[in-house]
């Protein structure tokens, strides 16, 4: 479950409340809409790549921690993010393998997907709700027209999904491009990520791949 949280850290993103003023909740059919337009945006541009800036709150902690990067996917299940600054840090998975690497220690974990349903689950349904694909599967769903866009609400149908995320929120501009979301952790935290520069462009294979440079220690928490 550690590992599920730490992964969940990695992948987040802002969520305001429904009941805001100025937020529109859509029909069901407004919503399937939405979903289907979504569905469609993937399938034009199966890549993405931003900027993100983002915010950890906790109660452990007296003030927010901030941190800037890049992140990217490639659809169905390939993904890049990459924390820049003095506590720099890689996530990166090419459907088959996850890695995690820190630069600043020299060590670096790697899981092999399938061997544990819970945890494919999870990620799987964490990197649905930044692409929305197969997002049904994973969330009960509401959706809100707002000013110069979207706003949509995941909560997790499965037990396990529900141990590692309270609340995911993912607000979208009028062209769908994730713009900001908000991860809200079962005991209340929350992780704030404000997304910028969105680039639908191709994006070459080794973007997601990682090889462990001479030095670098690997473990398998997992196991091989």
């Amino acid at each position: 479950m550690k590992l599920l949280l730490r992964f969940t850290l990695c992948c987040t993103f802002a969520l305001t409340a429904l009941a805001e003023p100025r937020s529109t909740p859509l029909s069901p059919p407004e919503r399937a809409e939405l979903l289907h337009r979504l569905e469609a945006l993937r399938a034009k541009f199966p890549s993405m790549e931003a900027n993100f800036s983002e915010q950890r709150g906790s109660h452990l902690l007296k003030k927010p921690v901030t941190s800037n990067g890049t992140i990217a996917f490639q659809s169905p299940n390939k993904f890049r993010r990459e924390v820049t600054g003095a506590n720099p840090s890689l996530t990166v998975s090419d459907g088959r393998h996850l890695w995690i690497y820190y630069p600043n220690f020299k060590e670096a974990e790697e899981y092999t997907l399938g061997q544990r349903a819970m945890f494919d689950d999870a990620l799987a349904a964490i990197t649905a709700g930044l692409n929305f694909g197969h997002v049904e599967t994973f969330y009960n769903i509401e959706a809100a027209r707002e000013s110069g866009g979207y706003l949509m609400v995941l909560t997790p149908k499965k037990g396990n999904l529900k141990r590692v995320l309270a609340q995911l929120s993912v607000f979208l501009d009028n062209d769908l491009n994730v713009t900001r979301t908000d991860l809200t952790l079962p005991k209340g935290d929350h992780i704030v990520t404000a997304y910028s520069n969105p680039r639908h462009t191709p994006l070459a294979e080794s973007t997601f791949e990682f090889g462990a440079a001479p030095g670098v220690h690997v473990t398998h928490p997992l196991g091989k």
